[in-house]
């Protein structure tokens, strides 16, 4: 009878941490980044919803509807790194340069600890993007609203455009990521 062997040696134990070590090493960093990668597209997702429904309730209501930054949840008081607000508009025109608060609509959490919302037109900082009764983009003098959204180790944050005809365009952008 012969000696038949159960188990694993030390050594064929220890070749096997130490390559599972490596793979893991290599592993790691890739991972985090596509979490990055992944928080940004759910951001640039939230924020093309938000201005979905915005004209949409602008078409359907006959009104100016607002999409907005808030402190609150109450006022259009803050920037998209607070807290989102669709509100209907009570402006006196199409081009006024702040938001009049009739009525709140609907409200988005804050983005998320090292994530960042920015929007911009004609390459001003903007916070709030307003919808005509139509569905095009009010203060459309300036041309399209870019809000560019990203999350702190990403490769390629996400570009959402409002184009003058209240169009959304959803992109890549390798401007954004720290």
């Amino acid at each position: 009878m012969g000696f038949k062997q159960r188990g694993l040696t030390l050594i064929e134990l220890m070749v096997t941490m130490a390559v599972l070590a490596i793979v893991v090493a290599i592993a790691i960093p890739n991972f985090n980044t596509m979490v990055a990668n992944n928080r940004t597209l759910s951001l640039g997702e939230d924020m093309a919803t938000a201005l979905s429904f915005a004209r949409t309730e602008a078409v359907k209501r006959g009104a100016r509807v607002s999409l907005c930054g808030s402190t609150d949840g109450a006022a259009c008081d803050g920037s998209f790194a607070d807290s989102w607000l669709v509100v209907v508009d009570s402006a006196a025109s199409d081009d006024a340069a702040a938001v009049t608060v009739d009525t709140v609509l609907r409200q988005w959490e804050a983005p998320g600890t090292n994530e960042a919302v920015a929007a911009s037109q004609g390459g001003n900082a903007v916070t709030f993007i307003r919808f005509t009764r139509k569905g095009m983009l009010g203060r459309s003098a300036n041309g399209a609203v870019t809000i560019n959204a990203s999350a702190s180790g990403c490769v390629t944050a996400r570009d959402v455009t409002v184009g003058v005809a209240g169009l959304l365009n959803m992109a890549k952008s390798t401007t954004g990521c720290p």
